[in-house]
């Protein structure tokens, strides 16, 4: 379960970073001569958004195969987030108000409370809270893709400056817009989890409220800080 917390918040914080799938940026004329030069643009075209809505798809890969899961994202800057993938068999619902964490298994009527944010966030969390630098958390390589100068897609592979779980990032970007088209995550272990995203709506008005949660009736609440 803290695996799952963990690629959702790393995640998370990405996506607010760079403002997901869409955003009103400059059309990209002229090729990124460093790294340093594409973050800049990056940064500068994804720097204002403060909420986002999309459905997502999950696709994990590992030794044993392939698990797909499909749901709805919600997030707001700087902690606020919200996964609902209850809709799907043996789906989940994970949730933050930035001050309290909540994974709630229909399946096992079972909800998992974190108060110690610290403690089940991590990093993660840290990010969240300063996403106006990409290179203070990062290393950040520029990939070369197949087309050369051709290519429709920059790839960014993005190597965590903190030992964690993930040992590395890697962003597709369209080369017209900055537009993010996957993001996938490489655990130590090589198992890979990939995000893809569509319907995608920034800074839509969205409460606060939206990122509460109250456990169903009969469900069994866990304080999980200590587990």
């Amino acid at each position: 379960m803290k695996r799952a917390t963990r690629a959702l918040q790393v995640i998370a914080a990405l996506l607010l970073l760079l403002g997901l799938v869409s955003a009103p940026a400059a059309e990209a004329n002229d090729e990124p001569a460093t790294v340093e030069d594409l973050v800049g643009e990056i940064e500068k075209a994804y720097g204002d958004v403060k909420s986002v809505r999309a459905d997502f798809t999950q696709v994990s890969r590992s030794a044993t195969g392939e698990h797909k899961t499909k749901g709805k994202v919600s997030l707001k800057r700087p902690r606020l987030m919200k996964w609902d993938s209850t809709k799907e068999p043996g789906g989940s619902l994970f949730v933050t108000n930035g001050e309290k964490m909540w994974i709630y298994s229909p399946n096992d009527k079972q909800v998992l409370v974190y108060s110690d944010l610290s403690a089940g966030g991590g990093a993660p969390f840290d990010l969240l809270d300063s996403l106006e630098n990409l290179t203070e958390h990062f290393d950040v390589q520029l990939e070369s893709a197949e087309g050369g100068k051709d290519r429709k897609s920059f790839v960014v592979v993005l190597t965590p400056k903190e030992d964690g779980q993930y040992k590395a990032i890697r962003l597709v970007l369209s080369k017209r817009k900055y537009e993010i088209e996957s993001i996938t995550l490489t655990d130590a272990f090589g198992g890979e989890t990939e995000f893809i995203f569509t319907k995608v709506q920034m800074n839509d008005e969205i409460p606060d409220s939206e990122f509460d949660f109250t456990a169903p009736a009969g469900a069994e609440v866990i304080e999980a800080d200590s587990i």
